[in-house]
């Protein structure tokens, strides 16, 4: 799904409420991509011939309530929106990692009918197992946490669990996409892979560089071995 071309700025929702932080790092992807990219970016004087093709975004950070929201390690945020008065229609949805046990049960009523009209929603960590919740991938594949892919698949057996540092599915109408990834790390090649499809790849690249990311990276799709026996940590391989 191309997003480049628009002008409109795109309503990019990021469900904050009991989240890694470093699940949601590809919100500095995202942002680099806009025409007031952050401090992080590469030099004005090589980002400023691409500024015609930036793409303008509005941020809304989505919670129960409207009160500091918790994220680690022991930080707040505050959100613009509750999971009562957001709008469904967005163009980007971003879930990091929750207790997926423990979510707010509206988050949950808030995903099943987001993911009806939102064009793109990529989770990471047990955001995957949050977005399962809602039932919104059932009958999908999708993945989650090394660690917690036998637990997912005992809490949401109707999704196809599979061992990858990321997965892409078909979202709930033509055209919507649902992208899942492993833990953070993940996560972040995911968010490189999915903005270099469908934004300009010379930004992309850039912002990448500024970030210090491994750009090279982000088609490693595969894990280098094979998933590791139960709770063999030291094993993990991000």
């Amino acid at each position: 799904m191309s997003t480049s071309n628009t002008k409109t700025p795109l309503r990019v929702g990021v469900l904050y409420e009991h989240t890694q932080m470093t699940d949601l790092a590809g919100l500095d992807l995202l942002g680099n991509l806009t025409p007031a990219p952050s401090p992080s970016s590469p030099p004005y004087s090589s980002y400023a011939p691409l500024l015609a093709h930036a793409t303008p975004m509005e941020f809304l950070y989505i919670s129960s309530s409207l009160s500091p929201a918790w994220t680690t390690p022991n930080m707040y945020v505050t959100p613009t929106h509750t999971y009562a008065n957001a709008p469904r229609d967005l163009d980007i949805l971003l879930l990091g990692g929750p207790d997926p046990m423990n979510v707010h049960e509206d988050s949950l009523a808030f995903l099943r009918e987001a993911s009806q009209r939102t064009k793109v929603i990529l989770t990471t960590c047990t955001g995957g197992m949050w977005l399962a919740r809602s039932g919104v991938l059932d009958g999908k594949k999708a993945t989650t946490n090394r660690v917690m892919l036998g637990p997912a698949g005992q809490i949401k057996p109707e999704v196809e669990w599979v061992d990858q540092r990321w997965v892409v599915e078909k979202g709930c109408f033509d055209g919507a996409e649902i992208w899942t990834a492993g833990g953070a790390g993940c996560g972040i090649d995911m968010f490189i892979e999915y903005t270099y499809q469908n934004f300009n790849k010379k930004i992309v690249e850039l912002g990448c560089r500024g970030l210090d990311l491994d750009f090279e990276g982000r088609t490693r799709q595969f894990y280098k071995t094979p998933l590791p026996g139960p709770l063999s940590l030291a094993a993990m391989d991000d």
